[in-house]
């Protein structure tokens, strides 16, 4: 059942994650956190025009950036946010002010490494500060080939809720909240994903991305995938 077809979230992780992150974490406007990967930016405006806090977003993509500001905008919250287009694993945040919760959604720990996503995040949080990730994982070792070959290749391997945990824990986290994102949060991130494939320009007028995207669909529901893949939350809290 898709819950909400005009969520921009590029993971099955929605709205309903971030905000569950931030009232867990006690945020208000005198916090700062910080959005690791924002993607279209629905994360860092959904926070700050929720509780009004100061946020740090970053995205490698410049078309990302420009799309969240325009996001920003709309939503009335372009003053708290400051938009950072910046490779994750080049930023240093250990000469400023720490942040009391940090986000990294729609796989970010994947793309950069986890362990040292985890370590970093680590060394920019408060002591007790919070962080709220999302990520893919497979539910067994024994994926059908014409369902891994769609979801991993060489460069990604993907966790087990089991191993991700120890993740977490090895990093200096306890973790607070760890849950499978339901049904209806891949139909949200589906829905909003066949809309950007009749894009005509920027990244998804890519015919090799529309094509890539067709087929991780049509495996996701035709060749029943969710059998085998999860999308994982985890809202964790530092240890010291």
């Amino acid at each position: 059942m898709v819950t909400d077809i005009r969520s921009s979230y590029s993971s099955p992780a929605g709205r309903e994650f971030t905000m569950l992150a931030g009232r867990c974490a006690a945020i208000n406007p005198a916090s700062r956190v910080l959005d690791l990967g924002s993607g279209y930016g629905d994360g860092a405006c959904n926070l700050a025009r929720e509780f009004r806090c100061k946020v740090t977003a970053i995205d490698q993509s410049e078309e990302n950036i420009q799309s969240a500001q325009q996001l920003a905008q709309e939503k009335g919250v372009s003053h708290l946010i400051t938009w950072e287009i910046r490779d994750i694993m080049q930023a240093d945040f250990s000469q400023a002010e720490p942040f009391e919760l940090a986000l990294a959604e729609g796989g970010t720990f994947s793309f950069i490494s986890r362990v040292r996503g985890l370590a970093l995040v680590h060394q920019w949080l408060i002591p007790r500060g919070w962080l709220s990730f999302s990520d893919l994982i497979f539910y067994t070792e024994k994926v059908p080939p014409e369902v891994k070959t769609i979801f991993e290749d060489d460069r990604y391997h993907y966790e087990s809720e089991q191993s991700y945990r120890a993740l977490v824990h090895d990093a200096g986290f306890e973790v607070y909240c760890m849950t499978m994102v339901p049904p209806s949060g891949w139909d949200n991130y589906y829905a909003h994903m066949a809309r950007r494939l009749e894009d005509e320009k920027g990244v998804f007028a890519d015919k090799r991305i529309k094509l890539a995207f067709h087929k991780e669909i049509d495996v996701f529901y035709r060749l029943e995938g969710f059998r085998y893949v999860g999308y994982l939350f985890c809202l964790a809290r530092k240890r010291e």
